[in-house]
């Protein structure tokens, strides 16, 4: 039996597939199941990249769940992990990637640390464009997660951190329960809110986990659910913490008012670290533009010489 299950939901994105389905099979960890499961999409596409993915990983156990109708991202969860039984669990996402040593690290430290519900490693966010089945990298960015931000206070909030960056103790699906396949999104941050009620999650600071987005003019079909519907996440939002609003939280006060404040002290936060980024990008520009000045005050012929050059470049001479 494999030690690790992966869980791949997908709908009609075969470039995107090909490339998560490449990310699993790349893993130096080589002890794991690659469970599909095509949300009533077209089964040929899917089909041919395993088939693809079998030729030249011969060894890779990889499977295939079509499910005939389109069912929630949770509900398709649920499917995938229903078919399996082993000791750990991932949920990769159809348009994210690993790094190839994703897993080994991953399954180290769950072994090092028994009494943890996942083990979280830090994040890159790939902004990329996707137009005509063609997807291009745009510009990379260090995703901003911490061990502060696994924990109640620090989850209750905001969903910190996304699926590709995870991996769960298989436990967590008796104790805790299955993803709650009534919500259309942030099903992952209501299961990890209880997982973490079962144990704690440990955090990886090395960036072994890509988390990609894409940009404005990318195709819509292409999008990923928390940059084409930041309305249906907020709506899903307010419904969880009125949900938790019944529910004990800490310090005598619910569980969805300190979703409330710490959401509001979350957004400040950012916004603080945000600015602080701007300046310090803003003080190096200065600070670049100084230096180049300071080397011409000190070497005036040769920037003389170095203007005249451009000047005759400009005109042809």
């Amino acid at each position: 039996m494999p030690l690790v299950t992966i869980v791949m939901r997908t709908y009609e994105r075969p470039v995107l597939l090909a490339r998560a389905v490449a990310s699993v099979c790349g893993q130096t960890f080589s002890n794991w199941e690659l469970i599909i499961v095509n949300n009533g999409g077209t089964p040929e596409p899917i089909d041919h990249i395993v088939r693809l993915a079998k030729t030249s990983h011969p060894t890779a156990g990889i499977t295939v769940l079509h499910l005939a109708e389109r069912v929630g991202m949770e509900e398709a969860s649920n499917n995938g992990l229903a078919q399996s039984s082993s000791e750990f669990f991932a949920i990769h996402d159809d348009d994210d990637s690993w790094k190839p040593k994703f897993l080994e690290v991953a399954v180290q430290h769950m072994e090092k640390n028994p009494h943890a519900s996942a083990i979280v490693t830090g994040v890159v966010r790939v902004h990329e464009t996707f137009i005509n089945s063609r997807v291009w990298p745009v510009r990379n960015e260090k995703f901003y997660l911490t061990q502060e931000r696994l924990t109640f206070e620090g989850m209750i909030g905001n969903n910190t951190f996304p699926p590709i960056a995870a991996l769960f103790r298989r436990s967590l699906l008796q104790d805790a329960g299955m993803f709650d396949a009534s919500l259309p999104v942030l099903g992952d941050w209501e299961f990890n809110l209880r997982a973490l009620e079962n144990g704690p999650f440990v955090f990886v600071p090395e960036r072994l986990a890509n988390y990609h987005t894409r940009t404005t003019d990318s195709d819509v079909a292409a999008g990923n659910s928390i940059t084409v519907g930041q309305t249906l996440h907020q709506q899903v939002k307010t419904q969880l913490q009125q949900r938790w609003d019944s529910k004990p939280g800490r310090n005598g006060v619910s569980k969805g008012e300190c979703s409330r404040r710490a959401a509001a002290e979350l957004d400040a936060k950012d916004a603080r670290r945000t600015e602080a980024e701007r300046a310090a990008q803003t003080s190096g520009g200065m600070t670049a533009k100084v230096a180049r000045v300071l080397r011409t005050a000190k070497r005036p012929r040769a920037a003389g010489r170095a203007v005249v050059r451009r000047v005759r470049a400009q005109v042809g001479r």
